[in-house]
């Protein structure tokens, strides 16, 4: 359903959310009953499941006011039956109450402010791998045969020109030449 199509917020179902708010739903469903069991040591009653339900509901009726709380209700218990194996994995890789409140606390703004810089630090390491992955496809794309050091391109006929063998030994000699034979202690920068 494209964005035009889509209905106007008061005339919303939950069916009519985006996969993205459907995602955060269900993600804030798993939370409540992660914590729940992270603080009872087991999953909730039926009861308890119908009290997480209603909590949940006042959310989806903020974004979706023609949502039904039943069928809301249905889609929370599918959900649950597989929330406990989940819950146990979670537990297994060591997440407590404690790690679960320090993930879900709001940032202060150094905090924030610290996260940002290593995502920048991250994105620039990322760029600098592209461009060096890049620079040695280059490299290695290099046209070469047997009488050419670098072919920069093709004639017409189909010829290559560009800088042969002997030309780059030429360039190679000419810069050993120049480089200076002798260097005078004095001359440099640091002892």
């Amino acid at each position: 359903m494209s964005s035009h199509n889509r209905p106007q917020r008061k005339d919303r179902k939950y069916s009519d959310l985006t996969m993205k708010q459907k995602g955060r739903i269900a993600e804030k469903t798993y939370v409540k009953y992660l914590r729940f069991y992270l603080e009872k040591g087991r999953m909730p009653d039926v009861e308890e499941t119908d009290e997480i339900c209603r909590q949940l509901f006042q959310s989806v009726k903020g974004l979706a006011p023609m949502a039904s709380y039943e069928e809301f209700a249905a889609l929370v218990q599918k959900r649950s039956e597989r929330y406990e194996d989940r819950i146990r994995n979670d537990m297994e890789k060591g997440i407590t109450l404690e790690t679960l409140n320090e993930k879900h606390r709001k940032k202060t703004p150094e905090e924030k402010a610290a996260i940002q810089k290593q995502k920048n630090a991250n994105r620039r390491r990322r760029h600098l791998k592209k461009k060096q992955e890049a620079r040695r496809q280059n490299l290695q794309s290099l046209d070469q045969d047997d009488r050419f050091f670098f072919i920069a391109g093709y004639t017409s006929g189909g010829a290559p020109y560009g800088i042969t063998w002997e030309e780059m030994a030429e360039r190679i000699v000419d810069d050993a030449e120049s480089w200076p034979a002798e260097v005078n202690d004095d001359e440099l920068p640091f002892d």
